[in-house]
């Protein structure tokens, strides 16, 4: 029997990169998985590669645009109304800009992106996962290291006001996610759910397609060098079938290496400053 066999996955940002590949990899355990995208055409051209190499995938393609958190809201109840259960839930979608931009909402792009729409999501998958003692698993990065909520107040950094460069804010998301991470076991690890955070490596994925600043041009030149896709969706995969979560819960891993993440990724003041943040800014009561 597959590890995952019987085992509902939703994955963010399924269709390329990091996420294609966890999302293979998933299914080849044996787990029913929600694909979620931002393009129809993409998502449904990922899942029927997936199943032409995977005949019996069980695999689904869900819409919506994570920048808009009208649109997280419509895909939570969307599918809360029509799984039973949920086990794992992939937080994997990210962006970054080269530029200043603000979402729908008005937030900073990257902060809304990469941090605000998993935050929303997870709470209203949170019965699901709560009732089957589900994992979720945030993608986060090195570049968390950049980040810094101290420099300004949460909100002033999350609505863009205290932006620097494209780098701080992808930095600032990304320690979001460790924070939130941690936040999630802190409330919940006591009702069976467990939680990590993972930086997938360098990898040679989409994300640098996303602006045309030097980075960019730099980081595409430099794609034949960097790590396949591969090398993050293993290193997903592996936590989500790692038979023990309770090990693994509330760490942050450096593709399959247990690491410690920043000082101020580990502050528990400032976890709970952002959790109470976005509580408010997603209206999710906790």
């Amino acid at each position: 029997m597959s590890v995952l066999s019987g085992k509902t996955a939703v994955v963010t940002g399924a269709n390329s990169g990091v996420g294609r590949s966890a999302t293979e990899l998933i299914c080849a355990a044996g787990a029913h998985v929600i694909m979620v995208c931002r393009s129809q055409s993409r998502g449904e051209r990922a899942r029927e590669e997936i199943l032409r190499s995977q005949k019996d995938a069980r695999l689904e393609l869900e819409v919506a645009d994570l920048v808009d958190l009208a649109q997280v809201r419509g895909l939570g109840e969307r599918l809360s109304g029509r799984l039973d259960r949920v086990d794992l839930l992939i937080n994997n979608a990210g962006v970054w800009r080269q530029s200043r931009e603000t979402s729908p909402d008005g937030f900073e792009v990257s902060f809304a992106t990469n941090h605000l729409s998993h935050f929303l999501l997870t709470h209203l998958l949170l019965p699901p996962l709560l009732e089957h003692q589900g994992r979720v698993i945030n993608v986060s990065s090195e570049a968390h290291r950049r980040g810094d909520f101290r420099r300004s107040t949460i909100d002033s950094i999350a609505r863009g006001e205290a932006w620097k460069n494209g780098i701080q804010a992808y930095g600032d998301s990304k320690m979001a996610n460790i924070l939130f991470t941690r936040g999630l076991v802190q409330r919940y690890g006591s009702r069976g759910l467990t939680a990590a955070a993972v930086h997938p490596g360098v990898l040679a994925t989409r994300i640098w397609n996303q602006n045309s600043g030097p980075l960019s041009w730099l980081m595409r030149a430099a794609k034949p060098l960097l790590a396949k896709p591969s090398v993050g969706g293993q290193a997903v995969a592996r936590l989500a079938t790692h038979p023990r979560p309770e090990e693994v819960t509330g760490l942050y891993f450096k593709i399959e290496e247990e690491v410690e993440a920043s000082a101020q990724a580990q502050d528990v003041d400032l976890a709970n400053q952002l959790w109470d943040k976005s509580v408010e800014w997603t209206g999710m009561a906790t």
